[in-house]
């Protein structure tokens, strides 16, 4: 019974012959030869027994069909490209025209306004320039004057004339 421990010892540890199983198996369904130190193993293997014997019940899943009719995609495709061509057709034969004037030549959009005549854009913008020029002129006009005053006011300047006419009375003195 020394080999019963070995091959019990084995299987624990998941290292036992499908023949060494059938040996435990053997052993444990005999009733009077299991030695009282193993019968502690013998429910296992009985469950193991029972277990085989479980058969586990068959489920038939209905099948669900569709009362929806389902469309070819041949006929979808079929359905876009032809509404696409008829699209594309429309377009072509009746270009959208969204210039309504009758002088397609000329036109200027003025503070989001269009402006179809030529000379009164030009008058337009004449006066804008005008009053750009204006705003420009009378805003550096401070500026203009302030370095006028700073150029009359340089130190550098003012001695070298102070020094050539310092010069020209030395000159006319000797």
């Amino acid at each position: 019974m020394n080999n019963i421990d070995n091959i019990l010892n084995n299987y624990f540890e998941g290292a036992s012959t499908p023949d060494e199983e059938k040996r435990l198996k053997e052993y444990f369904r005999s009733k009077n030869n299991v030695l009282p130190q193993h019968e502690a193993y013998r429910p296992l293997f009985a469950a193991f027994d029972k277990e085989k014997q479980i058969v586990a019940p068959q489920f038939i899943i209905p099948v669900k069909r569709s009362k929806r009719k389902l469309i070819p995609m041949r006929t979808i495709w079929f359905s876009a490209t032809s509404i696409a061509a008829t699209i594309l057709l429309i377009f072509t034969l009746f270009p959208i025209n969204r210039n309504t004037s009758s002088d397609d030549d000329y036109l200027v959009y003025i503070n989001g306004k269009a402006i179809h005549n030529p000379e009164k854009a030009q008058e337009y913008a004449n006066k804008m320039f005008t009053q750009a020029n204006e705003i420009i002129r009378s805003s550096y006009e401070p500026f203009v004057e302030a370095n006028m005053i700073q150029e009359e006011l340089d130190a550098d300047k003012l001695f070298d004339k102070l020094s050539q006419k310092v010069n020209n009375i030395n000159s006319i003195n000797q």
